[in-house]
């Protein structure tokens, strides 16, 4: 391509942003199967299955991400928003789907039943991110049809990024309660409780990274 020629196209192309949202479609997929196996975990179920569909959309999500990078300009000059910016929401939403195949990595390793106290819990730490999940899928495909100029879809989004913060707290909250619980429970083994520990943590940074990354759409693409 000539260089007057690919000037042209920096200048006129539109920003990959369509991918952004293709990437956090399969995000969503990925944490879709994480609750599935938060759930199969619960009642201790056999998770290989669900195990590979999380392992399957991560990886279909990385290669969506390397697209992306390929794809955006280097220079700021030829985007409506600073590289950076997209390339910190890209890695915030990418988290998502990478903090999904670590949990349910780790769920894998030590199959066990749950004493109650920490059934309970467990149940509202899926719940929260259950609630989560919803609304940032609902946000990735608000934002296609906005970019497409559905322009008053603007204040549910940001509807939606209120939900998403308030259900990471709810998560925190319980993952916090989980972890003191997990101190408690004397027929628990310490490496065991090690182990649920990370499991809880793991779990907590999905919610969080949602929010973040939620917050990144809505700052970019809202103003």
């Amino acid at each position: 391509m000539g260089f007057w020629k690919r000037i042209g196209s920096l200048l006129f192309e539109q920003p990959p942003t369509v991918l952004f949202v293709e990437h956090g479609k399969k995000v969503c997929r990925a944490t879709e199967y994480l609750l599935q196996v938060m759930e199969a975990f619960l009642h201790s179920q056999d998770i290989a299955s669900l195990k590979a569909e999380v392992d399957r959309w991560e990886h279909e999500a990385d290669q969506v991400k390397h697209q992306i990078r390929r794809k955006l300009p280097r220079s700021d000059l030829f985007l409506p928003m600073a590289r950076g910016d997209l390339m910190d929401l890209l890695w915030q939403q990418d988290e998502i789907a990478d903090k999904a195949q670590d949990a349910v990595h780790l769920l894998s390793l030590l199959p066990l039943s749950l004493p109650d106290e920490l059934r309970e819990i467990w149940g509202r730490i899926t719940a929260g991110l259950r609630e989560s999940q919803r609304a940032y899928c609902e946000l990735v495909e608000n934002l296609e049809r906005h970019l497409k100029g559905e322009r008053q879809l603007a204040a549910r989004m940001r509807e939606l990024l209120a939900e998403i913060g308030e259900e990471e707290h709810g998560v925190s909250t319980a993952e916090d309660r989980f972890v003191e619980a997990i101190y408690r429970q004397a027929t628990l083994d310490p490496f065991t409780k090690i182990h649920l520990v990370e499991v809880a943590r793991t779990v907590g940074q999905v919610a969080g990274h949602m929010e973040n990354a939620a917050g990144r759409i809505c700052l970019l693409f809202l103003g």
